[in-house]
């Protein structure tokens, strides 16, 4: 803190590593205690830096809140966003056989099983998504908008082509349910790491985890082809 000497009135300084500080505190403070349970208090102290800076950078607490839960989204966002581009552009050119849709659907959750089992910042990140699928607030729009719809338009549309199907309510399921394979090693990682006696996916457990989820996912959908061949055959 300096002081005006014009006025002899204290003044605050900042700097980016306080917003920073107060970024990396508003995750693991708003994880562990919620929104309405966190006060501004608590994350600034946690950052080490005066109370006011929040209002500083965030506007306050709910400013903060929502740059925190910008700031996840982001993380993940940049971790998949090139191949969700990837596969618009291979969509858009209508040039995609069926196995070049099954490589790409399982790019897509390789790269998310890497961020969201194998990340150090995962825990952390995974408490707030959690809290905001079970009590949705206004932020919940960000993390929705941002990665799940198209990360979910994404996969339906590779399980689509991948199975033969069209586009529809049941290739969103499906694309769901391909998802929420991966989701439960985060939200229902102390089951996992008690029955399985892990350490708390570590490398190579990661790894192990990963190969399951895509032969699940490879499997899954060469047996939905299967069945709608056969279903066609019997129609014909």
């Amino acid at each position: 803190m300096s002081v005006d000497k014009t006025t002899a009135v204290p003044k605050i300084t900042y700097n980016l590593d306080a917003r920073a500080r107060l970024l990396e505190a508003g995750v693991d403070i708003f994880g562990k205690h919620g929104f309405d349970a966190a006060t501004t208090r608590m994350i600034a102290k946690k950052a080490g830096v005066n109370i006011a800076a929040i209002t500083y950078y965030f506007n306050g607490k709910e400013g903060l809140y929502h740059t925190v839960v910008s700031h996840i989204t982001g993380k993940l966002e940049s971790q998949v966003e090139s191949t969700l581009i990837e596969i618009e552009k291979w969509v858009a050119e209508g040039r995609l056989n069926r196995e070049e849709a099954l490589v790409l659907l399982e790019k897509l959750l390789e790269k998310m099983i890497n961020f969201m089992v194998g990340s150090p910042e995962a825990p952390g990140f995974a408490r707030i998504v959690l809290r905001e699928q079970l009590y949705p607030s206004s932020a919940y729009d960000i993390i929705f908008n941002r990665i799940m719809a198209p990360m979910i338009n994404a996969v339906a549309k590779m399980v689509a082509k991948a199975t033969g199907e069209t586009v529809s309510r049941v290739t969103s399921l499906r694309a769901l349910t391909l998802i929420g394979q991966i989701i439960v090693f985060r939200v229902a990682r102390e089951t996992i790491v008690r029955a399985l006696d892990l350490e708390g996916y570590s490398s190579e457990e990661t790894t192990e985890i990963r190969g399951v989820i895509l032969e699940q996912t490879r499997a899954a959908i060469e047996e939905l082809y299967r069945l709608k061949k056969d279903k066609k055959k019997v129609e014909y």
